[in-house]
């Protein structure tokens, strides 16, 4: 799916809403991939747990996979490749690749591009997107020179003094948008997965709640199972036994007998009764 349709706000997350602010130890630090916005789901915890607080720390994808191992998050919203051995994952959106370029550059005439179009473009960093560098191998692209930066950011700045091209996740290329450069879809590449991974044999109360959160889950809603109650006593042991009526005879508040039909005769009965009452009062006026 477009991230388009499921990313939540393409603005980065406030200071206020990192672990920087926090006077208590957190419940539960959550990692998340440059550009990828948890705020939507950190202000629903805060609104549920207010008593607990939450930690937010971003990562790049070099990061993302050892963060999660060394315990420095609990959870992350992880952006492939990423190694998931250990690892527990959730795929929950995918994002467009995209090229970003200067104002003014001949790839921004069009609505989308291919692989193609990019062939003697100066690579400024390494794309952070899948299959790059198997569709570059098979359209016969020249070896990559030496990269001119590491850091997004840095990249971009690069690119809008027309020094070459960025290829990055679209929430990448809006998190570093630029008045000087704009970005346009790769049609030919696939799409770059998003998904909430978390340590195997982690499966703590905290976690399970912000899995909920994530998979929209309301707050009456859960997948863990409620306390434990002891088995409510036989209906018979709680209002005392009952005596069976003898057969044949009548049930208190019944008609004789104790079948549907005896008893829907009896009513038929007296219905008859009543109405040829009526009748006899007025013949006799």
């Amino acid at each position: 799916m477009d991230v388009q349709d499921e990313q939540i706000d393409p603005s980065e997350v406030s200071a206020d809403d990192t672990e920087a602010g926090l006077s208590a130890p957190p419940a539960l630090t959550v990692a998340f991939a440059r550009g990828v916005n948890p705020g939507k789901w950190a202000r629903i915890w805060s609104e549920r747990r207010p008593e607990d607080p939450l930690a937010l720390v971003r990562v790049d994808l070099d990061e993302q996979r050892d963060t999660i191992l060394s315990g420095r998050a609990d959870v992350a919203l992880a952006r492939l490749p990423i190694d998931r051995e250990g690892l527990n994952a959730i795929e929950l959106f995918a994002e467009l690749p995209v090229v970003v370029a200067a104002k003014g550059s001949a790839l921004l005439d069009q609505d989308t591009v291919v692989m193609t179009d990019l062939v003697d473009e100066q690579l400024i960093m390494a794309p952070l997107v899948l299959g790059w560098d198997e569709r570059a191998s098979e359209l016969g692209f020249p070896p990559a020179a030496a990269p001119l930066a590491t850091d997004p950011e840095s990249a971009i700045e690069l690119a809008a003094s027309e020094v070459g091209i960025v290829v990055v996740p679209q929430s990448v290329a809006r998190l570093h948008h630029r008045k000087d450069v704009d970005y346009r879809p790769i049609d030919d590449l696939p799409s770059v997965p998003v998904s909430l991974v978390w340590r195997q044999g982690r499966d703590d109360e905290a976690i399970e709640e912000f899995i909920g959160i994530v998979r929209g889950r309301t707050a009456n809603s859960s997948r863990r199972a409620a306390p434990a109650e002891a088995p409510a006593a036989p209906v018979e042991q709680r209002q005392g036994k009952r005596r069976k009526p003898a057969k044949g005879a009548s049930s208190p508040g019944t008609a004789a007998g104790t079948s549907r039909g005896a008893q829907l005769a009896a009513r038929k009965a007296k219905q008859e009764a009543l109405a040829r009452e009526r009748r006899n009062k007025r013949k006799g006026r």
